[in-house]
């Protein structure tokens, strides 16, 4: 997906350790990888995702492979991915040979180098299809042991709240109002370290890491190494930061919020539908939907929602190409994590 730091990193180590690596950058289509990997007879695919809708598109790639007669380990890498998620999601779908969890890149050398074994090969495979087969079968008994309930008997649980005394804050503007070129140096004064640390695959608390015992040193390094960069990212202006926010007026009409033009409420602008659980509850916990937190149309009350969307990513890939180019792979990368800490 757009998330590519992780795979960057991947693609640093393993080329470190002799390894030839294809990247094919981000938002690839399963049909390029496919093409690429039969064009270039590359011995492992791997696939990297940070956000949910990327695990159905490796699942649709792992598909893929299988309809079209691949037989190479499919390597699976990212932050929303899991060994249960690969072993009950992406592996029923690729018999051929298999698809393989890695958990960090710290771990991707090895798996890669018995994956490269002719001897090693087929027995990792065969030591990771039954391990993922007996997840699947604990993960298949345990929501088989889930008690779920109907839609209407969940919407029947609704959260109930007391309207009766709610007086929504009107918004100082509806619509959208826009940010453009914002100030970087206000945005880098509310940098949150500690994520930005573990895209370094750095565990720990930020500040604290600086003092771990473990990647304490490592990590007061990649720190300054930051800072040097940010400051003069902010004082030259690498980047640019835009972003929008919004407020509509808004009404809840079942599990649904549907949002209008204007305060008159009289037009419809969009419908927001949301999900409601349908876990069994034991009548003291509802079954939620974000709808039940909007006042209901029918009661009057004009309520409201917001949102908002961000980038500090405008430049960024410009840069990123620069410091390839130069074969600066540890810059690539830092100001791609630094864009995203912005952000």
């Amino acid at each position: 997906d757009v998330h590519d730091i992780g795979k960057n990193i991947v693609g640093v180590v393993l080329q470190c350790n002799n390894y030839e690596v294809f990247d094919l950058g981000v938002m690839v289509p399963a049909q390029k990888i496919l093409d690429t990997a039969r064009e270039r007879k590359v011995d492992i695919i791997g696939l990297s995702g940070l956000i949910t809708p990327s695990l159905d598109e490796m699942c649709h790639v792992a598909a893929e492979m299988e309809r079209e007669g691949f037989d190479l380990p499919l390597l699976i890498g990212g932050a929303t991915t899991s060994r249960v998620h690969t072993a009950v999601k992406i592996s029923p779908n690729y018999h051929r040979s298999q698809a393989i969890y890695v958990t960090d890149a710290s771990r991707a050398v090895g798996v890669v180098s018995g994956l490269m074994s002719p001897e090693e090969r087929p027995k990792a495979i065969a030591r990771v299809r039954e391990e993922y087969t007996r997840m699947a079968e604990s993960y298949a008994r345990g929501q088989a042991d889930k008690n779920r309930t109907s839609i209407a008997d969940a919407r029947a649980n609704r959260l109930k709240l007391d309207w009766a005394g709610y007086a929504p804050k009107k918004p100082s503007f509806l619509g959208t109002r826009a940010f453009r070129s914002y100030d970087l140096s206000e945005l880098a004064r509310h940098i949150d370290w500690t994520p930005f640390f573990q895209a370094w695959e750095l565990k720990g608390a930020f500040p604290r890491i600086l003092k771990d015992d473990k990647y304490g040193e490592a990590a007061r390094h990649l720190y300054e190494d930051a800072r040097n960069m940010l400051r003069q990212l902010v004082e030259e202006k690498w980047l640019t930061a835009n972003g929008v926010v919004g407020f509509w007026p808004a009404n809840s009409v079942g599990d649904d919020i549907e949002l209008y033009t204007d305060d008159t409420r009289t037009k419809r602008l969009a419908t927001l539908h949301a999900l409601r659980q349908q876990m069994a509850r034991d009548g003291a916990r509802a079954n939620l939907a974000l709808a039940d937190f909007v006042a209901p149309r029918e009661t009057g009350i004009p309520d409201y929602v917001g949102g908002f969307a961000v980038t500090a990513g405008i430049g960024e890939e410009d840069l990123a190409r620069r410091f390839e180019r130069a074969n600066d792979d540890y810059s690539k990368i830092m100001v791609k994590a630094l864009a995203d800490r912005l952000a």
